[in-house]
């Protein structure tokens, strides 16, 4: 809870407090954030699977962005949190940390790690595009964003479209791309973006808006 975790939450309450754990909890127990009335069937094409929580999410968006100036450079990614509870909605992630539990696309501050918004993965959505599930993420997070903003991201939301949707709202992007991705062309090239080649420990591509190409030199890693 908040910034000192504690093991058990009985432990919240070995020091005097405004209000007793008996209580907290019972509060707990009955929390309600949402309007029943106003939901849909789950058979419904617009159902919301997180609808008892929804306005809870919403409220924590809204201050995230009241509370901070947007960076110029920001990220976007996705995040784990651990639940351990069975859950349809829950995602199982070999790579990462934690690796059972809600799956949450993120945009945040690029250099401090702010969260200034965030959207939870369901599962398959039914309103699909051609572009993919990477594309509709970040052009979900990215709506408000200012002109001139830099977006960086991995190869999982890079491609073509994505930068050429972002860089006509005035947004400037860079990620790691698969070179044999759908829609990307085999001449490497587009009027607005540049295609990198950096040798790593293997082949690393990069497309990006925001950058003009430079002399390249050969350095030593350390």
């Amino acid at each position: 809870m908040g910034i000192n975790p504690q093991p058990d939450i009985e432990l919240y309450w070995s020091i005097s407090g405004t209000m007793n754990c008996k209580r907290f909890k019972k509060n707990l127990e009955h929390l309600h954030v949402c309007d029943n009335t106003i939901h849909l069937p789950r058979n419904h094409k617009d159902h919301d699977k997180l609808e008892k929580v929804r306005p809870l999410l919403n409220f924590l968006n809204r201050t995230f962005q009241d509370n901070a100036t947007n960076s110029q450079t920001q990220s976007m990614d996705e995040s784990m949190i651990k639940f351990q509870v069975p859950d349809s909605k829950k995602q199982y992630m070999l790579a990462k940390p934690i690796k059972r539990g809600f799956k949450v696309w993120c945009r945040c501050d690029s250099k401090t790690g702010y969260l200034y918004q965030f959207d939870t993965y369901t599962g398959k959505d039914q309103a699909t595009n051609e572009e993919g599930l990477g594309y509709r993420v970040v052009m979900k997070l990215a709506e408000n964003l200012p002109p001139y903003t830099h977006l960086v991201f991995d190869n999982f939301f890079s491609s073509l479209a994505l930068m050429e949707a972002l860089y006509h709202r005035g947004i400037f992007a860079t990620g790691t791309v698969r070179i044999h991705r759908k829609g990307i062309p085999k001449e490497l090239f587009y009027i607005h973006t540049l295609w990198i080649k950096w040798q790593d420990a293997k082949e690393v591509f990069v497309l990006s808006t925001a950058v003009n190409p430079t002399k390249v030199e050969v350095i030593q890693r350390t």
